[in-house]
Order: C-alpha cells, then structure tokens, then sequence
C-alpha cells in the first residue's frame, strides 16, 4: 500500500507562487517536478498565454498546468480544465480552491473524442496524479494493452460539439496530452480548426503509433509544426541512446 500524505506544497517561481494539495507520493512528485518534467510545455504557456485569453487544458491531471496557466490568463481569461479520471479531478478540485482561481478555472470532469455518449473509462491506477488511464479501449501510451483497476462509465463528447452548443467559448490555445486518445479529439475538433476562430497554437502529445496520422491531419487543416520538446525523461532516455522517432515528445503546431 502507498504511504499517504496530507501536505500543502508551495512552487515560487520568480514572484509567482502555486500552491498544491498533496496525498500521495505521485501527487508529490508531480508538483515538485513542476518547471523540470515538461519545461518546453511551461514555457509555451508563460509565452503564448495572454491576459484575456481562453485555454484548454485536455487531460489537465491534478492541475499543474491548468494553474500555471489560469496566473497567465489573468483576471480577465478563462481556462477549461478536463480530466475525466475522478481521484485526480478531486484533487484538481483541491488545487483550484487552494490558488483562489475559482472564477478563472472550469474544471470539466467528462472526457473529449470524436464521438459523443458513454463510453467504458478504464482506470489504469485508481490513485490521484498517475497516468494511462483511458476512454474506450483499455489502452495507454504506444496502444499498449492494460488490465483496469476498474472500469466506469464515462459521458463524452467533442469539443466541435461543445462550441457548437454555445456552451463552451472557442479556445487560443490548446494543450492536449491524454495517454494515447490524441488523434480522436483532434477530429473531435475539425470545425473549429477550419473556423474563422482557429487556435493561435495547439500543443499534443505525439506518440509514435498516431504520429503520421496526427501529423497529416494537422497539415490538412492548416497547422504546421512550429517547434517541439521531449520531457525530461524522454530526453534522458535519448541520452541512453535510444531513438528520438521512438519516443513521445510535445508539438506545437501554428496556423499557416
């Protein structure tokens, strides 16, 4: 059984300070590791981000970048925060209330694809903060197969149809990073991508099964490939001397 934690971390970063709830040691780490786990994605919110601005955090896990980006919207700005796996959207709770930001962040506890229903959501782990866990098919990173923990039903739908709705305001900018699931809600948002309101950026995980559909989707709706980054692990991993195409990285993709 994991040791258990009940501890408020504070993040000081120049004169910003994040506060983050903690129970367990994935949580921890999570929070500590903030600025060093995906430096290139802290630094595309810090520069990309404007006061006003609308984001979507897509797979926001407890909310380290959801809270580092709402202090860069700013007053003024809104960031939507989906997270459909229940422990982490409980503590993303926790770290919106403990940084004040409930008029700025909107938590969303459903999961995005390019389909709308419910839809079997697999529980990799049932602990807060980790990952794999998926809509649909019981499969993470490289599709690879896994036995949930347990399985629940889940309501989802695309963000075209959100918008579609008028309940959800077109986005800037968008972060997408959800273990595999990727590509369906990039179809998921087709018609936003071709619209007069398209994203100034869009930020997605690349994973080397979707990698040429994602890239000439993207390409057919527009978006070039601006720059990417690989996380601290996929660079130490490269440092090894394994292949860079056969590690997950971060792109951002621009209109053209």
């Amino acid at each position: 059984m994991r040791k258990r934690l009940v501890r408020e971390v504070e993040i000081i970063d120049g004169a910003s300070r994040y506060r983050f709830q903690c129970r367990n040691f994935d949580e921890f780490s999570r929070c500590m590791k903030m600025f060093i786990k995906e430096p290139g994605t802290c630094d595309w919110i810090k520069q990309e981000l404007r006061p006003g601005e609308i984001f979507y955090d897509i797979g926001a896990n407890i909310g380290v970048y959801t809270i580092l980006a709402a202090r860069h919207t700013g007053e003024n700005g809104r960031v939507f925060a989906f997270e459909p796996h229940c422990p982490s959207f409980s503590r993303l709770l926790d770290n919106i209330r403990v940084n004040n930001l409930e008029h700025i962040v909107t938590p969303c506890n459903f999961a995005l694809h390019d389909q709308q229903g419910f839809f079997p959501f697999n529980y990799f782990s049932g602990e807060a903060a980790t990952s794999h866990s998926q809509i649909g098919p019981a499969q993470g990173d490289s599709q690879l197969e896994f036995q949930p923990e347990i399985s629940e039903l889940k309501y989802s739908t695309s963000i075209d149809s959100l918008i579609a709705a008028r309940e959800f305001p077109p986005p800037h900018h968008i972060k997408i990073d959800v273990d595999g699931n990727e590509f369906a809600i990039l179809r998921g948002m087709s018609t936003l991508m071709k619209s007069s309101q398209r994203p100034k950026s869009i930020q997605v995980e690349i994973d080397k099964p979707y990698k040429d559909e994602i890239m000439s989707f993207m390409e057919g709706h527009k978006y070039l490939l601006a720059t990417k980054h690989h996380t601290r692990a996929g660079l130490e991993r490269i440092s090894e001397g394994q292949n860079p195409e056969d590690i997950l990285y971060n792109a951002i993709f621009r209109p053209s």
